[in-house]
């Protein structure tokens, strides 16, 4: 959702917006059908975690991009908002790292999570590359 808002905001990227929506629809139906089979107690948790940061982190983003900063400065403060973000994500599933080094065994490393991670950040870094966008890149 951050990386749609951001180029709503910078505007003439509609390849960025369409590549993101089609990511939200894939993690929504991924969270639906977790939530429909999980147990109950994980269901509730998993509902919290999803209200507390898409709704209210993403709102409390939102709004203070929105009010608080104005034309480039908001397109870089967002900008780095969501770099932030993206690095979270590529980098955690490099907290197994500890294990798989005191166990001196890859059993715990998923493989294809981190070649898909891998190829998925090449490819957004081409592509920013490509468009000239250091935040995408």
């Amino acid at each position: 959702m951050l990386w749609i808002f951001y180029a709503l905001v910078k505007t003439g990227e509609g390849l960025l917006i369409s590549i993101n929506a089609a990511g939200c629809v894939i993690e929504t139906v991924y969270i639906v059908m977790y939530l429909v089979y999980a147990p109950r107690k994980a269901k509730i948790f998993t509902a919290k975690i999803v209200v507390l940061l898409n709704i209210t982190g993403f709102g409390l983003i939102f709004l203070l991009t929105l009010f608080a900063f104005h034309g480039e400065t908001r397109v870089v403060s967002l900008g780095w908002i969501c770099v932030g973000f993206s690095v979270c994500v590529f980098v955690a599933p490099l907290s197994i790292i500890g294990r798989v080094i005191k166990t001196k065994s890859v059993e715990y490393m998923p493989f294809t999570l981190s070649l898909t991670l891998t190829l998925s950040a090449i490819v957004w870094f081409l592509y920013g590359l490509l468009i000239k966008d250091k935040y995408v890149a």
